[in-house]
């Protein structure tokens, strides 16, 4: 998953020292165009820390290129995979139906040659079904889909009508010392209505070849999803996941208005062992969940990597309810991270709840980041993807 070997020091860090639900909001509230006083005073209240990145300029450079099947997705974090950029999206409308007769995917990817954002990203492509319809990244189970068909349509054959498994994934990252990449992916169950929807559990497909399916490894065949690694009611641990050293280190940053985040790793070499995880408690690594430290505010979308011009860890993402991209910077995964700094500001009919930087594209060493947002166009689904290039100081 790797653009060569300076991609490679981008997403896997600094090099290694000796002593870093998927939860999505969905498409109605980016139709929100206020924020909150309780948010107002929460960013008022959240000063005190070290300074974030500074800014030199910020603009919208273009949009994502899209294949004319679709209609509309969201989410959109990347990663750099055997040479290329690839894409991961959550829901996804069609524009014509598939070769099943759906036009709703719960999720799809798209894969490009294109390295260089400096004039837009196009060039995309992904494996498409017998009539075109684009693919899954990570595909129901048997299970999944039997009960997405028997639960489909108006005059379903199970009720409630419209109910629904769904897979969420995030950026697929690069296990470079056994060429695989490993996809973070959270289940999704969801009935009709706004917002009637929940995080079922977490885990890791992974990836072992650009031409085959990612696989969802067996984690508890005893359990009622065989797959999942953490279970509904655990912290969302998928946010910002990168690599680096030996091991595997991803956010969980759950809450209501504030998302605290906190960090957990796990050695590459063993993503699905459950006891393999360790948990920073502010000081040391845990073996108890229960004793992660609350490192920040962040997002339960938020990207992560390192970049070589701050001599820093990068993270990126928009607070919730808010029309600001915004970044925080650490010297080391653990912290301390710094306040939060706005890297761009959305047109005021946008809230971006999906933004993250695409660190395969970034430009001077990490002085020049490019960022995505998705964003409403019409239609109840239709959307795109706009192309921040930030300039840092």
């Amino acid at each position: 998953m790797l653009l060569g070997s300076v991609i490679m020091a981008t997403r896997s860090g600094p090099p290694p020292c000796d002593d870093g639900v998927m939860c999505d909001v969905r498409r109605s509230i980016t139709r929100c165009r206020s924020v909150p006083i309780a948010l107002a005073l929460l960013a008022l209240t959240a000063c005190g820390g070290e300074p974030g990145p500074g800014v030199e300029s910020a603009e919208e450079i273009s949009v994502i290129e899209k294949s004319s099947w679709i209609e509309g997705r969201d989410g959109g974090d990347s990663g750099a995979v055997w040479g290329k950029s690839v894409w991961a999206y959550g829901d996804t409308v069609l524009t014509t139906a598939d070769e099943a007769g759906t036009n709703w995917h719960h999720n799809s990817f798209d894969i490009s040659d294109d390295l260089d954002a400096s004039d837009g990203i196009g060039g995309f492509s992904s494996p498409s079904d017998g009539v075109g319809a684009p693919g899954y990244l990570i595909a129901p189970t048997a299970v999944e889909q039997a009960f997405n068909d028997a639960h489909a349509g108006e005059d379903c054959a199970e009720a409630p009508c419209g109910a629904r498994w769904a897979v969420w994934p995030g950026a697929p990252v690069f296990d470079a010392a056994r060429d695989r990449a490993l996809i973070p992916y959270g289940l999704i169950y969801a009935e009709p209505g706004d917002f009637n929807f929940r995080g079922v559990g977490l885990s890791f497909a992974i990836w072992e070849h650009l031409d085959e399916a990612p696989v969802r490894p067996v984690v508890d065949a005893s359990a009622e999803h065989p797959d999942l690694l953490f279970t509904e009611g655990e912290p969302g641990w998928g946010a910002g996941v990168v690599t680096h050293g030996d091991d595997l280190y991803t956010f969980a940053c759950d809450g209501g208005l504030s998302k605290p985040c906190r960090l957990a790793r796990v050695p590459l070499e063993t993503p699905v062992d459950r006891g393999a995880f360790r948990y920073f408690d502010g000081g040391g690594w845990s073996d108890d969940a229960a004793d992660a430290a609350e490192l920040f505010d962040g997002a339960p979308i938020m990207s992560v990597s390192y970049c070589e011009h701050l001599a820093a860890w990068l993270a990126v993402y928009a607070p919730p309810f808010d029309h600001r991209i915004v970044a925080r910077t650490a010297p080391d995964l653990t912290g301390p991270w710094s306040d939060e700094a706005t890297l761009y500001t959305a047109p005021e009919e946008h809230a971006p709840y999906d933004a993250v930087h695409h660190a395969e594209y970034e430009e001077d060493g990490g002085r020049v980041q490019y960022v995505t947002y998705s964003r409403p166009t019409s239609g109840w689904f239709g959307s795109e993807f706009a192309l921040v290039r930030v300039v840092l100081q």
